[in-house]
């Protein structure tokens, strides 16, 4: 931030950094740590660079900063901030000549100054990014790469290639390694896709700036390659045999891997359940090559025109898929519930298995709906079984009390040359819900497990409200005639009772909304604790070890413990163990969160294309949020979602933070999530991924919305 004459507000730094109004939020968040790290001064609300020889002054005799470890995230303006690895205490803000040592996304160890949150940094512990999208260039003998990733530092010096002309746009791999003057980038050109305006060379930008990857080393593949393509007879004899059971994959029409199958049958004045989860564990050694990588990547991405997969497709696709009609090793959680879904007992043990059919969603539910399914005529007695089963473990869960966010999911549809042609909405019907609740059933008696017999893994962590959103939350419910109980004292049964009384009412939606914002994003942790949003206990992932690094390392704990019982019972190796596995549950919370940034940043790319040339036309929205500087509105039908500014709705525009709505006093207007509006399109930003409209008239009040139209990730 430049020198001022005068303090500045939030609304002037925006337009003299050329930000975008909807940008703010995070603006807020930087000035408060530079705040916090001594660079600047706060006067009410506006802010004032700190003298600078006050603000790096350390007391005489003060200790040394302790150094942190975080992931580096860099600021457009060249300064960054440091997150914490563990999560807890503020996040430590770099002065651009220290944040310029290293690329955004870094995993760093930095000094801190004593009494501050400021740091230096001190050495790259990890390099993320592996791969560059940017312009290739020839001059004379010499050739480079301009990255398209504006936080990189350029150029990237390449050897020339024959896969590119100049002026194309390339990926290049890169091969510099940290050092303690900063990065002079260099590498070599993998690939090239043409002309600029590639889309998918868009989309994988951004995968790349996240620190994912659309190829895997050549260790991982020869590793990979050396890998069976069939069950081998010598694997099986240590296995239970559940080859004669009707086991059957339930997934979307476009899956490729099958990582969960499943099977129910009457037991007593019960259920028997059986959860077979592919043992990916038995492939995947600890500390090989293999292991490395999906680690480093901790996760599966999915994207629309692509999956970036955490193990090669010889695994995923292949021997660690259960595949219909053919023989797979599995883990099995076998799980015995009484007439109210209660679980009576379980056992885990290591099987092998046999597909009985590939069944999709749509299927399933045509049965269910009581539709004949040749292909399924055989499983109907099944599948007709574990729905019921299905529905009494979710009754059971709502008296419980879990919390169940059924939100709407958004798909976009990609024409053949991976274009966007519309998005759509995507219902979660009872088929989805099936595989849910025998998915979380098998994950809860896994984690049961593990605590009764006091043995380490990775549980997945909810945690309680933040108590001054879920404050802000209760205040606006009061004003609508719904109160809460003691909010030091309030359960998610609390929460989720109220939910039920919300169905149908006007203020459903930005009640919904707020409720979400509240909770606390779950994470993986070695600490034996509860899941807030379940009402459960203890909880972990179990199922998807082919997309989740913690569900292989869970099937790898299972195997240790039946092959060495009392090596994990070890006062020592526990205390060792735990400590690894705090370091891999950190890792792979923050793979997950990259992740999901991706999801959500190619989700607004196609956005952008799909909108580009629409600029001027007028559309039907709902407001599906507001803010201190303008509400946000989502499309009826293209379900697309820009900002109104705040400016451009009339002087004196405020937020309401109480009643939580837009108002502006000068015209009496009031806006609040789920009211009906008329927008124009005013402009687009492709590069920045942002719709920018204004409002034409005001078309109805707040209306009631089905919140059951998808699901939330847990």
């Amino acid at each position: 931030m430049r020198r001022a004459a005068h303090p500045l507000g939030i609304r002037e730094i925006l337009r003299l950094a050329s930000l975008h109004p909807s940008e703010q939020t995070a603006l807020k968040r930087v000035l408060r740590q530079m705040v916090h790290s001594g660079v600047l001064t706060r006067e009410g609300k506006r802010f004032a660079p700190a003298d600078r020889a006050r603000s790096r002054r350390v007391p005489k005799n003060s200790k040394q900063g302790q150094q942190i470890e975080g992931v580096l995230h860099v600021h457009r303006e060249g300064f960054g901030f440091v997150e914490r690895t563990k999560g807890e205490g503020e996040d430590i803000y770099l002065p651009a000549r220290e944040a310029q040592r290293a690329l955004d996304n870094d995993r760093v160890l930095v000094q801190v100054d004593p009494g501050s949150t400021r740091g230096r940094l001190v050495r790259v512990l990890e390099r993320r990014r592996q791969n560059v999208v940017g312009t290739y260039v020839e001059r004379g003998k010499q050739a480079y790469v301009l990255p398209k990733d504006p936080s990189l530092p350029g150029p990237i010096l390449v050897p020339k290639t024959q896969l590119a002309r100049d002026g194309d746009w390339v990926k290049v791999r890169l091969t510099s390694r940290p050092t303690a003057e900063g990065p002079q980038l260099s590498g070599e050109v993998s690939g090239s896709f043409g002309r600029p305006g590639d889309l998918s060379a868009e989309v994988l930008s951004i995968a790349f700036s996240h620190g994912f990857s659309d190829e895997f080393p050549a260790p991982v593949m020869d590793q990979a390659e050396a890998t069976p393509s069939a069950v081998e007879k010598s694997e099986i004899a240590s296995r239970r045999d559940v080859r004669e059971l009707l086991l059957v994959t339930i997934d979307g029409e476009d899956a490729r891997d099958f990582d969960d199958a499943v099977y129910a049958d009457a037991a007593g004045h019960g259920w028997r359940l059986l959860v077979a989860i592919a043992d990916v564990s038995h492939y995947v050694k600890e500390e090989a090559e293999l292991d490395r990588e999906a680690l480093r990547r901790g996760t599966s991405v999915y994207l629309p025109d692509r999956v970036l997969p955490m193990l090669p497709e010889r695994l995923s696709n292949g021997i660690c898929s259960l595949r219909p009609n053919e023989d797979r090793l599995c883990l099995v959680a076998e799980i015995h519930f009484d007439s109210r879904a209660r679980m009576r007992s379980f056992e885990l043990y290591p099987a092998v298995m046999r597909s009985a059919a590939r069944c999709t969603y749509d299927q399933v539910q045509a049965v269910l709906d009581g539709k004949d399914v040749p292909s399924l005529r055989h499983l109907k007695d099944n599948l007709l079984t574990l729905n019921r089963l299905a529905l009494a473990l979710m009754r059971m869960r709502m008296e419980r009390g879990a919390i169940d966010f059924d939100l709407p999911e958004t798909k976009v549809i990609l024409d053949s040359e991976g274009k966007p042609v519309r998005f759509e909405r995507r219902e979660r019907t009872q088929s989805h819900r099936l595989i849910e609740e025998c998915m979380l059933a098998a994950n809860e008696a896994v984690a049961s497990f593990f605590q009764q017999k006091r043995l380490p893994t990775i549980y997945r962590y909810h945690a309680k409200p933040d108590e001054e959103k879920l404050a802000i939350f209760a205040e606006l419910a009061k004003a609508h005639g719904f109160h809460l109980a003691d909010m030091q004292k309030i359960s998610s049964r609390d929460l989720n009772l109220l939910l039920e009384k919300l169905e149908g009412h006007s203020e459903s939606r930005a009640l919904n909304q707020l409720l979400l914002r509240s909770m606390m994003q779950a994470v993986y942790s070695a600490k034996a604790v509860g899941h807030y949003g379940l009402g459960a206990k203890s909880y972990l992932h179990f199922t998807s070890p082919i997309r989740r690094y913690p569900d292989l390392i869970v099937h790898r704990l299972l195997r240790k413990y039946w092959e060495e019982p009392e090596r994990l019972r070890n006062k020592k190796n526990l205390e060792q163990e735990t400590e690894k596995l705090e370091a891999i549950a950190l890792q792979s919370s923050e793979r997950e969160r990259a992740a999901v940034e991706v999801e959500r940043e190619v989700s607004s790319l196609y956005a952008a294309v799909l909108m580009k040339d629409r600029a001027g036309e007028e559309f039907s929205a709902t407001v599906s949020s507001v803010t201190d500087f303008g509400v946000f509105v989502e499309l009826e039908g293209l379900w697309v979602e820009g900002l109104v500014k705040g400016t451009s709705l009339g002087p004196g525009f405020k937020f309401d933070k109480r009643l939580h709505q837009a108002v502006v006093p000068s015209s009496g207007l009031k806006l609040r999530i789920g009211q009906q509006i008329r927008v124009r399109l005013v402009s687009v930003n492709v590069a920045r991924r942002q719709l920018d409209f204004e409002m034409v008239r005001l078309e109805s009040s707040v209306r009631s919305r089905d919140r059951r139209a998808g699901r939330r990730k847990r």
